[in-house]
């Protein structure tokens, strides 16, 4: 239930931002609503996992559950954007705890039916799957329209909060730490304070850097260089401080990045996985909305975005079904990251009349891009040497598989944007004549900014024939731009097949019948 609802508070209100905008903006900075919760769950993940190892997990889930909901209650009443990107905090805050989740579940069961847990909650994100769509619902059939979406998310989040109240109860801090003795006061006093301030100042700078680029501020912007350079040397000071310090309790252990084969390598993997899931997740709303969107009814428009929804629906009967029982996991791995790095390359062949053909790639492609995570979070948390380190590990997969979608997020806006600028002119140019226009080009050009029949009528001397070239114009521009994205992305999969290559799968020795830990109410239970 928690899984399902952090996953709303992540979907939902990114499906309806246009709707909001237009009801409390128009306000350039509405975006913010929904990069706010990756940057704070991006970082929040870690940081969270690691002191949910050293201080116990339960206070922190119910944290990431309150925060959320007072999220989703600030968002259901707001009434401008600034607002609604204080929610956004919120959602990113909370939603960063609570993607705990699967190292939580890991630690509670058998090692042999790890895999066959992370299965049932890929499974059981059917609901949230549908996120998109629900969320058009309530914009088209309910008076209060996309504030609905929040108050959903408000009652899902204070329900998951009351059943993590009355049943989630993990080890405490004194089961924790009843062998070493060592209170909370001393802990604080041990922990990597150094550590935690570079590893959330280098991840909030280098996204906050990555989100300006090329929307708020130019590339070249001192706002945009300084906080990735900035982020650089942060990253740079931390791997040094971690190898380097006497730490008791790092924010990321050097032992388990000297595990290439059962740790790093599936880093790298989830980084290029989340490159390779947002090229679809950001670019196919666009692609199906300025090449084969033609209705203006708002369900239709969720059945479009919820498109990449259905893939993982899919993927779920597969994580829960098969992926267990296969094993071999670093060929699962291996052969799920090449299918989506070649479905995606196929995307690069899309015009405009081939609407069956990407509807059913992007479903492909998203059901085979999903397991590579649940994959991943199973191979880490059964290779670890001490399982005291699993929410650090499971949390780090997390946090590179956010910032891998936030750089794949820039790069491909950035080229579609810019090639798309690039081919609109000549193209344009190319496809109007002979239509008998007389007007003005330049004042042609600026309408297609828009390309609606309103803006091309004010042009003087349009006529029919000119409007219809100008819209086949952009969407033939866009084209070409969407084209080479897909084409880049290819070099980003090549990236991940080579890292997945070289993970291990896991040992038959480490599916044994150990658990990592029990609920307090289970050792209660056994004293009866």
């Amino acid at each position: 239930m928690m899984y399902e609802s952090y996953l709303f508070t992540l979907i939902m209100p990114a499906a309806i931002l246009a709707y909001i905008n237009a009801d409390l903006g128009p306000d350039p900075k509405y975006p913010w609503i929904t990069v706010c919760w990756n940057l704070g769950a991006a970082i929040i993940v870690t940081v969270g996992g690691r002191l949910a190892d050293i201080f116990g997990r339960r206070w922190f889930l119910l944290t990431g559950a309150i925060s959320a909901a007072i999220g989703a209650l600030v968002g259901a009443t707001g009434h401008s954007i600034a607002q609604m990107i204080v929610s956004g905090v919120l959602f990113g805050f909370g939603g960063g705890f609570q993607e705990m989740c699967f190292a939580c579940a890991q630690e509670l069961v058998p090692n042999r039916y790890r895999f066959t847990t992370l299965g049932v909650m890929i499974l059981a994100n059917h609901v949230s799957s549908f996120g998109p769509l629900i969320a058009y619902a309530f914009v088209a059939y309910t008076e209060i329209g996309w504030r609905a979406c929040y108050w959903f998310c408000f009652a899902f989040e204070m329900a998951t909060a009351v059943m993590l109240w009355v049943f989630y109860r993990p080890p405490s801090f004194e089961t924790k730490h009843e062998d070493d003795g060592k209170g909370k006061w001393q802990l604080v006093k041990e922990l990597d304070h150094v550590g935690l301030w570079l590893f959330t100042a280098g991840c909030l700078l280098l996204l906050l850097g990555l989100n300006w680029g090329g929307v708020t501020y130019p590339w070249s912007s001192a706002h945009v260089v300084a906080p990735i350079v900035v982020a650089f040397a942060c990253f740079v000071a931390l791997g040094l401080w971690e190898v380097y310090a006497t730490l008791k309790y790092p924010i990321l252990p050097p032992k388990l990045f000297k595990k290439w084969r059962d740790f790093t390598a599936l880093l790298v993997v989830c980084f290029v996985a989340g490159m390779l899931y947002y090229s679809m997740n950001v670019l196919w709303p666009r692609q199906s909305t300025l090449l084969f969107l033609n209705s203006n009814d708002t369900i239709i428009r969720g059945v479009y975005a919820n498109m990449v929804s259905f893939g993982t629906i899919i993927a779920g009967w597969y994580c829960v079904s098969l992926m267990p029982i296969l094993g071999h996991e670093r060929w699962q791995l291996t052969g799920f990251i090449t299918a989506q790095t070649a479905l995606i390359a196929s995307m690069a062949s899309i015009g405009i009349n081939d609407k069956a053909q990407a509807i059913a790639t992007v479903v492909i492609v998203s059901a085979c891009n999903l397991p590579p995570s649940p994959l991943s979070f199973g191979m880490v948390s059964l290779g670890l040497d001490d399982q005291a380190d699993i929410g650090v590990a499971v949390g780090l997969i997390s946090t590179f598989r956010l910032i891998g979608g936030a750089v794949a997020t820039s790069i491909y806006v950035s080229i579609y944007t810019s090639r798309y600028a690039n081919n609109i002119s000549p193209t344009l140019q190319r496809m109007v004549d002979g239509t008998g226009f007389s007007g003005s080009f330049s004042a042609l050009l600026k309408a297609t900014t828009l390309n609606t029949p309103a803006a091309y009528a004010k042009v003087p001397g349009i006529n029919p024939k000119t409007i219809q070239a100008a819209m086949l114009a952009v969407k033939t521009s866009y084209v070409g731009a969407f084209k080479v994205v897909y084409l880049v992305a290819i070099a980003f999969g090549a990236c991940a097949i080579a890292s997945a290559l070289s993970t291990r799968s896991v040992k038959k020795s480490n599916k044994s019948n150990a658990q990592a830990v029990h609920l307090e109410t289970e050792k209660d239970a056994s004293r009866v």
